[in-house]
């Protein structure tokens, strides 16, 4: 079956989920608004890559005198249908403060723009990236809940273009950008541990990301959504986070188990005690940790650090924690 990128028909329950959805998201950007503006904002440059309104990018170069590595890009989450970049300026400014320029990026969401919709502005975002920053030939990639789906996509979608191929039907399609890593945070990587575990409105998400077809236990390779719906012989390095009292903590540990199960190095940490969202929750016991383990992993898969201090790539023994 092709794939479609028609916006998904919703029925009147679905049309008011997304309206209270989308009112909850307005009033958390209101909030962030209200905030001041951390230290190292007024950097941030604001570029669109593409002609969707919502196809835009911040853009936060490192800091001056910080070792030279290599650019994350970081895709916000929001369950394919809701989210903003700006909610995430703050926590990013810390990878700039260790060298790493940051591209966060702005996605149109379903179900105006279903899969593969989503996943091939985020390409174009990348080619953008390749284009105006001709010095950039590979980058980490980072995201969170949907956004952690998206990244790991992308990365596994770069590692083998012939998917690209089939995303968007160019027989010339290649991998925009290189990947050194990707990293999910709590993503949702196992479409159907999704539904099973309760995630809030995870049905209204998947619908309106995938369609009704989504909901069925095998899918064709048009609806292959998450990671362990996707065929695929390679993917970069991986770092698979989740907090034990997630809903998505076992599509973590799922993904992370079929990862394992293959020849690509992957690591995955589970944090006691931790909730969805932590990397953005300054209070939660280990949120320090995770920035740290972040780091850590990124600098083990950066080409531009290990080039500049002259030593191979490492791996990154991380703890998985049950």
């Amino acid at each position: 079956m092709p794939h479609s990128l028609s916006p998904t028909p919703l029925n009147l329950k679905r049309r008011i989920g997304l309206l209270v959805a989308r009112l909850i998201m307005a009033f958390f950007v209101l909030l962030n608004r209200l905030r001041p503006s951390p230290s190292g904002s007024e950097a941030v440059s604001h570029h669109r890559y593409g002609a969707d309104p919502a196809e835009t990018l911040g853009h936060i170069p490192r800091r001056a005198g910080s070792p030279e590595r290599a650019p994350i890009v970081f895709i916000h989450g929001g369950g394919w249908i809701v989210g903003n970049k700006a909610l995430y300026t703050r926590e990013l400014l810390a990878f700039a403060e260790a060298g790493h320029p940051v591209f966060n990026l702005e996605y149109p969401v379903a179900p105006a723009n279903p899969h593969p919709g989503i996943l091939l502005s985020l390409l174009d975002a990348l080619r953008w990236i390749r284009r105006e920053h001709p010095s950039v030939d590979a980058v980490h990639l980072l995201g969170d809940s949907a956004g952690g789906n998206l990244a790991m996509m992308l990365g596994i979608l770069c590692h083998n273009p012939h998917l690209i191929t089939d995303l968007d039907g160019n027989p010339a399609a290649d991998a925009p950008l290189r990947c050194l890593s990707a990293v999910s945070l709590y993503g949702i990587l196992d479409r159907l541990s999704f539904l099973r575990t309760g995630f809030p409105g995870a049905d209204l998400m998947l619908e309106c990301y995938g369609g009704l077809a989504a909901f069925e236990e095998n899918v064709g390779p048009e609806l292959a959504i998450t990671p362990m719906d996707l065929d695929f012989e390679r993917h970069p390095p991986s770092f698979l986070i989740a907090g034990e009292n997630d809903r998505l903590c076992e599509s973590t540990r799922l993904c992370a188990s079929r990862l394992a199960a293959g020849t690509g190095t992957v690591s995955s940490k589970i944090y006691p005690g931790e909730i969805h969202g932590f990397f953005s929750m300054s209070w939660r016991p280990h949120y320090a940790e995770l920035k740290a383990d972040l780091l850590k992993f990124l600098e083990a898969h950066d080409a531009l650090g290990l080039a500049a201090t002259g030593e191979r790539g490492l791996h990154v023994d991380v703890e998985v924690r049950p």
